[in-house]
């Protein structure tokens, strides 16, 4: 994983577990003055947004991650960070309604996603959980100041997520 640098350039945190996906999407991020950032796993992805939130302006996001899901990420990030611009990206079927792009993503499509959602453009919803998981997620944030331990909560409901210790 790399680390951020000190600098107050604006952040990109990638989050697939394929570096060659992630090789792939670097440079097509980089003309947006973001500096990249990769992340392999998604508690990794997690700890890095912890330390240093305000500095991400995008993240793009693989659903197919081992442990804690895609999915589970993009709700949470819905949830706890809903100023953070999202890209997801897929090798399932899921690509047509829930606004992912199908991986490998062409260049100038994902040129083009990257635009829209950095111009505040919603993702659709991949997943979208019940009002009480929302609470158990916030409540566990309230205890524990973890983002890990929210989407834990996140994960817990939805349905097909693997139940995820703590």
């Amino acid at each position: 994983m790399d680390q951020p640098s000190r600098s107050t350039t604006p952040l990109v945190l990638l989050i697939d577990e394929d570096p060659i996906t992630r090789n792939l999407l670097q440079p097509v991020v980089r003309p947006y003055g973001l500096e990249v950032v990769q992340a392999r796993a998604s508690i990794a992805a997690l700890e890095l947004l912890q330390r240093v939130a305000e500095r991400f302006r995008l993240a793009v996001v693989s659903l197919e991650m081992p442990g804690l899901s895609g999915a589970v990420l993009l709700e949470t990030f819905r949830i706890f960070l809903p100023g953070l611009a999202t890209v997801c990206l897929t090798a399932g079927s899921t690509v047509g309604g829930s606004g992912c792009l199908a991986k490998p993503p062409r260049s100038d499509e994902l040129r083009v996603r990257i635009a829209e959602m950095l111009a505040g453009q919603p993702l659709p919803p991949v997943a979208a959980v019940g009002p009480d998981v929302v609470a158990r997620a916030r409540s566990a944030f309230a205890l524990s100041a973890s983002l890990l331990d929210a989407a834990r909560e996140v994960a817990r409901g939805m349905p097909g997520e693997p139940a995820m210790g703590s």
